[in-house]
């Protein structure tokens, strides 16, 4: 009889384990294929990204090399990428950057690397170089706080941080400017 009840118990034993052990590896696997979820990543070559204006209509596009993100409500990375304006002809401002982030729900690109923003009008060519700026694409307002080099017709201004309005092509300067003035 002691034998029996001694099988029982153990027979009970291995039951409860394989049971709990059966739930720990069903709790274990779920969390393994949310980790996989998570470490999923989108990219896309070559890519044409389209911002619209407030009515829907296009008003800028953005070509990239390479653009990734691994989740869609998130950041999108860019990399080599060139903005232009679509909408309105008369903007001449393209703008140029190595790398660059489309910040989810903000209207907001921060562009690092070589950023070069050029105004090609045959009237007014004017070059802008820094390594960091923000653009709110839809206002055509860029900002940094790192150094920046202009060129306006041969002539030169240096300064540290600044914003402006491609719009209405209007340049606010933050601190510390230097400029090289040529004599026609």
């Amino acid at each position: 009889m002691n034998n029996y009840i001694l099988k029982l118990g153990l027979l009970l034993f291995f039951a409860i384990a394989s049971s709990v052990s059966y739930f720990l590896t069903i709790n274990s696997t779920e969390n393994a294929a949310d980790l996989e979820k998570s470490k999923r990543e989108f990219v896309l070559k070559n890519a044409e990204i389209f911002g619209s204006d407030k009515e829907g209509n296009f008003s800028y596009k953005i070509f990239t090399k390479k653009a990734k993100t691994n989740d869609l409500k998130q950041t999108i990375y860019l990399e080599q990428l060139l903005i232009k304006y679509i909408s309105e002809p008369a903007i001449d401002w393209q703008i140029e950057s190595d790398t660059g982030q489309i910040i989810s729900q903000t209207n907001v690109l921060a562009l690092s690397g070589n950023v070069v923003i050029e105004n090609k009008s045959n009237d007014n060519p004017s070059t802008i170089v820094t390594n960091y700026l923000e653009i709110n694409p839809n206002t055509l307002t860029i900002a940094t706080n790192r150094d920046v080099l202009i060129t306006i017709n041969n002539n030169t201004i240096e300064a540290k941080g600044f914003n402006a309005q491609l719009r209405e092509n209007k340049l606010n300067f933050s601190s510390n400017m230097t400029s090289n003035i040529v004599n026609p």
